[in-house]
């Protein structure tokens, strides 16, 4: 079975959906590709991959969820930033993804056998502001803790195009021991503030895929709109999780307000 499809976005950029809506990127230079991030594991990512580009493939992962690290165990070259290695090791392994994904009707007519295998190497840490280059087009890794503690959004300058990934959106999680508090991930958030003039473009992994420049700041908005006691009070179930939204929604949870971009907390965050 073929789990993939691809989309061209520009000379550089391809991105690679997995048949449950999540994507990754692929990015080229003239030397080398880059697999940012690798789906959920399902089928050989690595096999598609390389029928999208001829050059040597390694991957770097934004975080250690399971919607994105699994498919990384077909790849000797994998980074991650080291503050989500406890994360990965739990959410990459076969025998967790086998028993969260088989209980979701969509996914029970899968083979187990389609289920790739765990990752057996060692994951390369990821600096804050570390660059890689792939021969006329370079990544810069920016660390922005919040959803979790490792999360890291690639700048791709050539292009001038940041992958936001999980890290900013239109419904951040913070939740459980591997994400911060609105207050730290408020300052990850200025951070990435201060680059704004470097890139053009916002790409994430989930839904529409693409969102514009104002989401930074809305997200900013709704942390502050959470710390100074603004925040909805509206509850929402995500992942069989109740969180507190920051901004109020309808059922197709699009902001009441019109504006993209908002936080699902639970309470031990909202500080």
């Amino acid at each position: 079975m073929n789990y993939y499809t691809s989309q061209r976005l520009s000379p550089s950029i391809t991105r690679i959906t997995d048949f449950t809506g999540v994507c990754c990127y692929l990015v080229e230079g003239e030397e080398k590709a880059c697999l940012l991030d690798t789906c959920n594991g399902f089928g050989n990512i690595r096999e598609y991959a390389e029928t999208l580009t001829d050059k040597p493939l390694f991957i770097i992962l934004t975080h250690g969820h399971i919607d994105h690290a699994p498919g990384a165990c077909w790849f000797d070259e994998v980074y991650l930033n080291h503050a989500d290695l406890k994360l990965v090791h739990q959410h990459a392994s076969r025998s967790y993804r086998l028993e969260r994904f088989s209980a979701d009707p969509q996914n029970q007519t899968i083979p187990q056998a389609d289920y790739c295998p765990d990752f057996t190497g060692k994951y390369r840490d990821i600096q804050d502001g570390q660059d890689f280059d792939l021969g006329g087009v370079s990544i810069q890794m920016i660390a922005c803790p919040g959803h979790t503690q490792g999360m890291m959004m690639p700048l791709v300058r050539e292009e001038r195009t940041i992958i936001f990934g999980d890290g900013c959106g239109v419904g951040v999680l913070l939740f459980g021991e591997n994400s911060s508090t609105v207050s730290e991930y408020k300052k990850s958030l200025e951070k990435i503030q201060m680059l704004q003039d470097q890139y053009d473009l916002i790409l994430r992994n989930h839904g529409t895929f693409t969102s514009p420049k104002e989401l930074l700041g809305n997200v900013i908005e709704c942390c502050n709109a959470i710390l100074e006691g603004r925040a909805s009070g509206q509850k929402i179930i995500t992942h069989g999780i109740e969180f507190f939204i920051a901004q109020a929604v309808d059922e197709q949870e699009n902001r009441l307000d019109g504006k993209t971009g908002n936080i699902k907390y639970t309470a031990d965050k909202a500080c």
